[in-house]
């Protein structure tokens, strides 16, 4: 359903039907990254701790949760439950102790090289038909679309993207992920 824009100029894109796509195609990853992280023993978002902690570990909740951009109940239910299967544990702040800190176990430790198994295994599924240059344009513009609606959503400063990941030292990943 093409229209005309106030400036005249055809739009090719049915109104709505990029938010629609970016909704689906979110939900699409989380279900197959879902899949992928079962298979583990692990449920979806609490790969996202395990790797906070891998990159910080003795966080409190709360900053896993500033970090994830979730709100703080939903991260205390996701560290009892890794806690019960071993992969965290909880200690008091030896500075304040009304704080607790969130550690990985040796468990949790041996878990973070499957995580990344599981999200290079769903990227694959994902960006299956793209070449390497393909990849790259798709995450600068999905980043900006990121920026655009972080800002816009909040008064806050925008949640920080993951984009450790897509540093130069990472490029041949992403030229892994062809599948052309």
């Amino acid at each position: 359903m093409a229209g005309k824009s106030k400036k005249g100029k055809s739009r090719d894109v049915p109104i709505g039907a990029v938010v629609t796509l970016l909704g689906q195609v979110a939900r699409n990853s989380r279900t197959v990254l879902s899949r992928n992280l079962l298979d583990l023993g692990l449920y979806a978002g609490q790969d996202g701790v395990m790797l906070a902690l891998d990159r910080q570990d003795g966080q409190t909740p709360g900053m896993i949760a500033s970090e994830l951009g979730v709100k703080a109940p939903t991260i205390t239910k996701t560290i009892s439950r890794l806690a019960v299967q071993g992969f965290v544990r909880r200690e008091d702040s030896t500075t304040d102790g009304r704080m607790s800190l969130v550690f990985l176990t040796d468990a949790g430790r041996s878990q973070i090289r499957a995580i990344g198994k599981a999200q290079r295994r769903t990227e694959k599924t994902a960006l299956a038909g793209l070449k390497g240059k393909q990849v790259r344009q798709l995450l600068d513009l999905l980043q900006l679309v990121d920026g655009n609606l972080a800002q816009s959503s909040s008064p806050a400063a925008p949640l920080r993207p993951q984009t450790d990941m897509l540093s130069p030292s990472k490029e041949a990943d992403i030229d892994d992920l062809q599948t052309d």
